[in-house]
């Protein structure tokens, strides 16, 4: 089985969610004014989005973990996924808890 790179994986998630009418997202580009920030950047119904993609076995780094952990205190959608289907369970779990379901 051949794997995903990182970037098509958060470009697949970049591309859905720039696909609901009630998002926009970008993937951050990485540099040293913003490490350890995540892949994914966004807002949707007015909630930041704040996402990080991994591959294969790797995880966030602890500085990662940091940003997760703050972002998420701030109440934006936060998590790290492995697959389109993750990141999608990440946002939807997350817009339903508010009450908000994305149409279909």
């Amino acid at each position: 089985m051949r794997k995903i790179k990182e970037s098509t994986l958060n470009k697949k998630v970049v591309d859905w969610l720039n696909s609901l009418d009630c998002c926009v997202a970008y993937k951050r580009k990485g540099g040293p004014y913003n490490r350890g920030q995540l892949d994914v950047s966004g807002c949707i119904y007015g909630y930041r989005i704040e996402l990080e993609g991994k591959v294969g076995d790797n995880k966030p780094t602890p500085l990662q973990i940091q940003w997760i952990k703050k972002w998420h205190k701030a109440k934006a959608i936060t998590g790290w996924y492995r697959s389109l289907e993750e990141a999608q369970i990440i946002v939807i779990t997350r817009l339903s808890i508010h009450g908000i379901e994305i149409p279909k």
